[in-house]
């Protein structure tokens, strides 16, 4: 490891991931984390190490997508001078002091930033860095620095809560002797995450031989439950403590068939008709700590057992944690599941599932050993989506691999007045010839610039795939597309034939009414979301 040559600065960190987001090698990527962490002081490793893989350990700031962009009008200044403390100071204090004084706080530091910085800034706060996926990047780097074997360090990040806090414990100030391995008891682990299949049919075909689990896919909050000595603590999948949100749960979780326990789930509010309430209702009633609406209530679905009475079970296959958790757990706590490889029986589960108002399944294999975040085949999600035609208002320049191309496209339904209402932005499934493409077509279109946005006349149409619908306050019809990707650019099609704004609130979950701009987001959901 090399001396620490002072004070790191903020620059240094925008650069790395300038010059990670520049190549696809993973060897280039490690060297350029391993060069930039090798020179900062220990007590500045978790710090850089969270900004880098976007989760600063700032946590929520109550200061969304929209104001950030807000504040990018501004003039930067040409000369870099903050330092990482300088932002992490100034980042803590906004998360203490409430939404109003946060974005005050926000923008006395984001003011002194570079361009360069900005674009870091920003794209790590909303989780938009184009720098390719760099947390097992940042584990091999972690690995070089310690003097440890990558598996030592991927056990290490899941016990720890994520990758910052592992950092913190391998080559912070106050470092562990040997790198953490068992889970510990009220510390939060880095969850297991599913990848996306296309069908039911498809995600059994990835698994292994023998069963499967098939499970609701419950769009709530990810809740990790630990107990011991009479205490128990809820805990999000960012590590965020719930547990005073999950007041109405707390008994049921003291009442678990073991003294000491870890297990995992998700938190839903669901309505008098059984049926779960949009995630943002979900998490609302959670970080409120109360249910709006009369008749809902929060419902727990487990579906892990990590650790029971002095026992870690992370090692052991699901099909044990599975026998470990139905011991300890009442059926009425648990998520709705099926054993089997039949692919009809697993379909009729999925529509089931759909049928009861969840998003679809989670198809595991059984044989699975408990892995932290990797959206690996050994757990992948079938949920339901469906495509819409919409016209590009607007477009952002691309960073990165994508510089000097025109990729985030602003996404917009017709009003019934024949104008437009944007209901969301993407850059994702765009083929580099499609983004090659977009770029010559829209500067075609242009009509005006604003830094990094070129606004175009709205006459491209865009297929555009998506999950589901749900209210947000940062769009003009309060409403927003949840995971958007193009599917394909449609010249075929006018701009008139679009999907309007009225058809996409239909598709509005039943009683989730759309926000207006004006009111105030409470929280950014990425802390929740799944």
């Amino acid at each position: 490891m090399l001396p620490p040559v002072g004070p790191a600065r903020f620059a240094d960190l925008a650069a790395a991931s300038e010059r990670m987001a520049a190549t696809r090698s993973r060897l280039e990527k490690t060297s350029v984390l391993v060069e930039l962490l090798g020179s900062i002081d220990p007590a500045e490793i978790a710090p850089a190490v969270g900004w880098l893989v976007q989760e600063p350990t700032s946590g929520s700031l109550g200061v969304g997508p929209a104001q950030l962009w807000r504040l990018s009008r501004s003039q930067a200044p040409p000369e870099a001078s903050v330092t990482l403390r300088e932002v992490e100071d100034a980042l803590h204090e906004a998360a203490a002091e409430g939404r109003g004084a946060a974005l005050a706080r926000v923008a006395a530091i984001f003011g002194r930033l570079t361009e360069p910085e900005r674009r870091f800034f920003v794209g790590a706060l909303t989780g938009s860095l184009r720098q390719g996926s760099v947390g097992g990047v940042m584990q091999l780097a972690l690995a070089q620095l310690a003097g440890q074997e990558p598996a030592q360090i991927r056990r290490a990040v899941m016990v720890s809560g994520g990758v910052a806090s592992a950092a913190r414990r391998l080559l912070g100030p106050t470092r562990d002797t040997a790198p953490p391995a068992a889970l510990e008891l009220f510390r939060p682990i880095a969850p297991m995450l599913a990848s996306h299949a296309e069908s039911v049919d498809d995600a059994l075909s990835q698994i292994g031989e023998g069963d499967a689990a098939i499970e609701w896919k419950v769009d709530g909050v990810r809740a990790q439950v630990h107990k011991a000595h009479g205490r128990v603590a809820v805990f999000s999948r960012q590590g965020n403590d719930i547990t005073e949100g999950c007041g109405p749960l707390l008994q049921a979780f003291e009442a678990l068939g073991a003294g000491v326990a870890v297990v995992d789930g998700e938190v839903a509010l669901v309505g008098a008709d059984g049926k779960a309430r949009p995630f943002q209702d979900s998490f609302s009633a959670i970080a409120s700590r109360q249910v709006s609406h009369q008749g809902d209530t929060l419902r727990v679905f487990l579906f892990d057992c990590l650790h029971r009475d002095g026992v870690d079970l992370l090692d052991e296959p699901l099909s044990n944690r599975l026998d470990a958790l139905q011991a300890i757990a009442p059926a009425a706590l648990l998520v709705p599941r099926l054993r089997s490889r039949d692919v009809a029986a697993a379909q009729a589960f999925y529509a089931d599932a759909l049928a009861a108002g969840h998003e679809g399944v989670v198809i595991k294999d059984l044989a699975s050993l408990y892995q932290l975040g990797a959206r690996g085949r050994a757990w992948q999600k079938v949920k339901e989506h469906t495509t819409v035609d919409l016209v590009v208002l607007a477009v952002e320049w691309g960073s990165g691999r994508r510089k000097g191309l025109l990729s985030n496209l602003h996404l917009g339904a017709r009003r019934a007045d024949g104008t437009f209402c944007m209901v969301g932005k993407t850059f994702k499934g765009l083929t580099d010839e499609m983004l090659r493409w977009q770029t010559a077509r829209l500067l075609q279109l242009e009509v005006r610039r604003d830094q990094h946005v070129v606004f175009v006349r709205p006459e491209l149409v865009v297929e555009i795939r998506f999950n589901d619908v749900q209210r947000s306050p940062r769009y003009p019809g309060g409403i927003a597309l949840r995971f958007a990707r193009v599917v394909r650019h449609r010249e075929d099609k006018p701009a008139s034939d679009v999907e309007s704004v009225e058809a996409l609130v239909a598709r509005l979950p039943e009683g989730a009414a759309p926000e207006a701009t004006a009111t105030a987001r409470r929280r950014q959901l990425s802390l929740f979301g799944d």
